[in-house]
């Protein structure tokens, strides 16, 4: 008879698979930590999936597979550029694949994509299912086609079916039945395969600072992301290195997708505009720490004395985006000091002043679990989120 793997959004079942799985979607959605061993009550069974068979049936079965939430399924696909505005961009697409094939008995051409929404989001809510492949009006073809249409990519119909259910709704992968079957080994599927994204940047305390509050606040997401660790490899930690760095990896002609992440700096941003004239392909993405409301009226130290300035774009290292809380020293927040005139770009060059005390501060930041100010280097997480959108 076989076995059935199933995926559930908000308990809906879709994408079926006699004796195997779509190893695809585990890739897409899931990390291994994500498998779970769960004992779970008989009668507990989706009703969707099983009908009545288990709903007076006592005992426990163990559950096998990946659970995890809609709204980090979705982060996941977002930071390999999926959006809902690139759903809604590939709708018409999918439209036109299949009114070629002529797939449905219905005109689909009138359908748009808010109504394609609207739908799924109704059919999960009212757990609508039938087993018979119809396809002669929207609904009924919907139920059919895994809440999809035909020609659209798995990655829009999963960002497009995930954006449709509460951002806390309970997405799994039922795996149960073929592991305990034999159609599947459990350590076969815990192998999942991810294209990490590499992150570089001007030095090692950007990369311990970024990648240790990744872990720290988004910790579904840091297995994502592969930052350079310049002790290991003796690599010259810079600006201008880095550019360096960059043209050469684009000489290679590296496929890999790469953030390359600048100072928010007078020498940050001038090295950064050299990339402008250099041909690089379409998987680096070239970004700047963000401008800052902290640092519009900041304290400075220069030859003229203490003067509040917006030093974005001018002093703002990796150290202006640990928090106000890191920044401040016996109540008082610790000023940029000019170090340096840059003749080319005809602006004075800063950092924070007592810059060790910060850094040290701020790991002893990481390791308290109090509550803490994380909303500049959340900008800093959102920039490096979204660089492929």
């Amino acid at each position: 008879m076989g076995s059935f793997s199933q995926l559930t959004i908000a308990d809906y079942p879709i994408f079926s698979n006699k004796n195997g799985y779509f190893q695809e979607i585990v890739n897409l959605l899931f990390l291994p930590d994500d498998f779970i061993k769960e004992e779970r009550k008989n009668s507990t069974r989706n009703k969707l999936v099983w009908g009545d068979a288990y709903e007076n049936e006592k005992g426990t079965y163990t559950f096998r597979g990946y659970k995890q939430i809609a709204s980090v399924c979705k982060q996941r696909l977002e930071i390999f550029g999926m959006t809902l505005q690139k759903a809604k961009k590939d709708f018409p697409s999918a439209k036109k694949i299949a009114l070629k094939e002529d797939f449905y008995s219905f005109p689909l051409s009138k359908v748009s994509f808010t109504q394609y929404l609207s739908e799924v989001s109704d059919i999960i809510n009212k757990k609508e299912i039938n087993y018979n492949q119809l396809y002669t009006n929207l609904r009924d073809s919907l139920i059919t086609g895994e809440l999809g249409i035909f020609g659209q990519s798995l990655q829009s119909q999963l960002y497009s079916i995930l954006s449709s259910v509460p951002e806390n709704s309970i997405v799994e992968y039922d795996l149960t039945d073929v592991i305990y079957g034999g159609w599947v080994k459990e350590k076969e599927v815990k192998q999942i395969t991810i294209e990490k994204i590499l992150v570089l940047t001007e030095g090692k305390t950007d990369v311990e600072f970024i990648s240790a509050t990744l872990k720290k606040l988004h910790p579904f997401l840091h297995p994502y992301y592969h930052f350079i660790d310049f002790d290991e490899y003796k690599v010259e930690s810079n600006a201008s290195a880095l550019v360096k760095l960059v043209i050469s990896l684009a000489a290679s002609n590296i496929k890999h997708p790469i953030i390359v992440l600048f100072d928010n700096d007078t020498t940050g941003i001038m090295e950064m505009n050299k990339l402008k004239s250099v041909q690089i392909g379409e998987n680096f993405k070239i970004l700047k720490l963000p401008d800052i409301q902290t640092a519009k009226k900041y304290p400075t130290i220069g030859p003229t004395g203490i003067k509040k300035m917006n030093v974005n774009g001018l002093a703002c290292g990796i150290e202006m985006y640990l928090g106000k809380d890191t920044l401040t020293k016996d109540g008082k927040p610790i000023p940029v000091h000019w170090r340096a005139y840059n003749e080319k770009e005809k602006k004075y060059q800063g950092d924070i002043s007592e810059k060790s005390w910060v850094q040290d501060t701020f790991r002893q930041k990481l390791k308290s679990n109090s509550l803490s100010d994380f909303s500049d280097l959340e900008q800093v997480l959102k920039a490096v989120f979204t660089a492929f959108q």
